[in-house]
């Protein structure tokens, strides 16, 4: 009997295939089934986003890139004890005319558009992060300009091109808000000279500051670090050559990995006109997420989740949502430690654990300034991409613990969001806000845990009323 049913259980691949599956509804209602309380302290919106196709292709989700999927942004808002959820598509262009022609007729990173269409539209999904700023609520993606949202109905607005100042062709979707200044800064990338771009918003929506730089090569440059005084970028061993995607060929063959190349690091000071430093990396390797980064004793340090197996990570990211193709157990990053002396050009690069982790946080007061805390979607102690994102950890940078959140069989987690009880609360006084997966019961909670105990029963869970596919990114906005 036990055989029986451990053959017709779903494997861990099929559970990670089903809590990425696209499920398409929007959502305006209040959240009713909750165990436990919400706490009263915690007021404001989380907003999330991640890739939910509409139309999907003849064969199924399964051949899709695991960064193929419209915009499905979700806003949990929380107000005196109770919840809400509301979620809208970005309606772009693209998402409005596939919509109507009721087919996948633009294609995708993995598949192609099947059969033609008259005056199509560059396809625009702002799918991965979700930021509020300036009084702007952004969609983010790393190969189109933001695109603006309602923070209030999620309406649809249209891109924001930084009030004209647009420099390449696409920003990315991990802006870095100064928690002293309010300053945000986020960068661009692009396969053509120059490769960079920065830009500088004010608390107050203006663009300050937008500026190109050159790089010793294109590579795909998911996200970057500030620190008080400096801007840090990864170059990652991965080379990115546009012409074999325009000629149609796929993004697999536009992004290779290059072990040849080790990472390189851009260093600059944040103001206008700096010089860019490339230092040397003492191995090869990619990163999507650095953690933080600090000024201390005349030395930058940043933390990141580093992929040692570039081309295994790019294998897996294109088949992760088929269940019936093995990993290669390229999704496994490691936290690494960077500590860079920028006058004598220098990096030293420690690796602090073997346990995989993924979408580091931190109380986003302390971004760009030394922190105590962090937290991390991490692994289970097994091998195997399945094992991944598979419990909550806090990383504690002074007594060098760690804390785990498990999950029951079946649960994935997404990334954890810290949110402070109050404005003055400690750096560890608050919140964290994750969503959970069910893959078995097909169905989605929102976890409210103490963040100074995220390994104990959660204050609150909240139960949707649908299947919320995982998604990447998000972020809290307190009320004002």
């Amino acid at each position: 009997m036990t055989t029986q049913a451990t053959a017709m259980s779903p494997s861990p691949a099929e559970m990670l295939a089903s809590v990425l599956r696209p499920n398409p509804v929007e959502a305006d209602y209040p959240i009713t089934k909750i165990e436990g309380e919400i706490p009263r302290e915690l007021n404001g919106t989380l907003y999330r986003n991640g890739p939910c196709q509409k139309v999907l292709p003849k064969s199924g989700p399964g051949g899709l890139h695991l960064f193929d999927g419209d915009a499905l942004v979700h806003a949990i808002r929380f107000d005196d004890g109770k919840a809400h959820h509301l979620s809208r598509y970005a309606r772009t262009p693209s998402f409005e005319r596939v919509d109507q022609e009721g087919r996948y007729c633009l294609g995708g990173l993995n598949l192609p558009a099947e059969g033609p269409i008259a005056d199509p539209v560059p396809d625009l999904q702002p799918n991965t992060n979700i930021v509020m700023h300036g009084g702007r609520l952004l969609a983010l993606v790393e190969v189109a300009a933001p695109f603006e949202m309602d923070p209030t109905t999620l309406a649809s607005k249209g891109p924001w091109d930084y009030d004209g100042k647009m420099l390449g062709m696409s920003t990315t979707a991990h802006p870095k808000i100064d928690g002293r200044t309010g300053q945000m800064l986020i960068h661009g990338y692009q396969p053509v000279a120059p490769y960079v771009q920065l830009y500088v918003v004010e608390p107050d929506g203006s663009v300050s500051l937008a500026e190109a730089l050159d790089a010793p090569w294109p590579s795909m440059m998911h996200d970057f670090a500030i620190t008080e005084n400096y801007v840090i970028f990864p170059l990652g061993s991965v080379h990115f050559d546009l012409e074999p995607y325009l000629a149609g060929r796929g993004f697999s063959e536009a992004v290779k990995a290059r072990p040849d190349l080790n990472m390189k690091f851009g260093i600059r000071r944040r103001e206008a006109g700096s010089p860019t430093q490339w230092i040397d990396v003492p191995s090869a390797g990619y990163m999507f997420h650095p953690g933080n980064a600090y000024e201390k004793d005349g030395r930058i340090f940043m933390d990141a989740c580093k992929y040692e197996d570039a081309q295994g990570l790019l294998d897996d990211i294109s088949t992760i949502r088929d269940a019936s193709t093995q990993t290669t157990g390229g999704l496994a990053a490691n936290p690494y430690l960077y500590e860079f002396d920028v006058d004598a050009g220098t990096c030293k690069e420690t690796k602090l654990s073997d346990m995989a982790a993924e979408f580091p946080r931190l109380d986003d007061r302390l971004v760009g300034y030394e922190n105590r805390f962090g937290y991390a979607a991490t692994a289970e102690p097994s091998s195997g991409a399945e094992s991944f994102f598979r419990r909550i950890t806090k990383y504690d940078r002074v007594s060098g613990s760690s804390v785990h959140r498990d999950t029951a069989h079946g649960h994935w987690v997404g990334e954890p969001v810290f949110v402070p009880r109050n404005a003055n609360a400690g750096e560890d006084d608050g919140f964290v806000l994750n969503l959970v997966h069910d893959a078995p019961n097909d169905r989605t909670a929102i976890d409210v845990l103490d963040a100074r105990a995220i390994d104990a029963t959660p204050l609150a869970r909240l139960w949707l009323e649908e299947r919320v596919s995982l998604g990447f990114h998000g972020n809290f906005a307190p009320q004002t």
